[in-house]
């Protein structure tokens, strides 16, 4: 090893900056990994709240926003997210979520991400749909574990498959 290479390595400065580099892209993979469960866990079958709840800081939120936005479905905090997932259950028996796009900001033990998201879904049993949309959302690391802390949820469209966004942008699923 050259001695440049070998006092860079031993040099504090560059260490320094190379652990908080390594945190970094380790922290951007595993909020990744995150959406990816959080996808998994809102298409789970049973126990679909505790699933998705597991996910979120004990604070954690749930909010849905912009045009096509349910305020009504806000959820806070670990209980309320059970309650919110667990009554999707009936509402949608089948679902299939994708997340692509991610965007994540990590700044210490906090981070920013955003991404898109397409779900293929049947709807109250009958009716199938298609949904699309873009996820904003704040993550906190708790414990050496990314989590969830705030999930802005903007839906695009909510549309039935065989009529498409363009003949319906959007179907209400109260």
């Amino acid at each position: 090893m050259s001695d440049t290479l070998s006092g860079a390595v031993t040099d504090p400065g560059v260490l320094d900056a190379v652990l908080r580099r390594l945190d970094e892209l380790e922290s951007r993979e595993a909020i990744t990994g995150l959406m990816i469960d959080y996808m998994a866990a809102t298409d789970a079958e049973t126990d679909k709240g505790v699933k998705v709840a597991r996910l979120f800081t004990e604070d954690g939120e749930w909010e849905s926003v912009g045009p096509h936005g349910n305020p009504g479905w806000a959820a806070k905090g670990r209980e309320a997210l059970i309650k919110k997932f667990d009554r999707n259950v009936e509402r949608m028996p089948f679902s299939a979520h994708f997340v692509t796009n991610p965007s994540i900001d990590v700044a210490g033990d906090v981070a920013r991400g955003r991404f898109m998201y397409f779900q293929a879904c049947t709807y109250r049993g009958k009716q199938a749909l298609w949904i699309a949309g873009k996820y904003d959302n704040d993550f906190r690391r708790v414990d050496g574990r990314w989590l969830i802390s705030h999930m802005r949820v903007h839906n695009l469209f909510t549309t039935p498959f065989d009529q498409g966004w363009v003949k319906v942008p959007h179907t209400d699923t109260p």
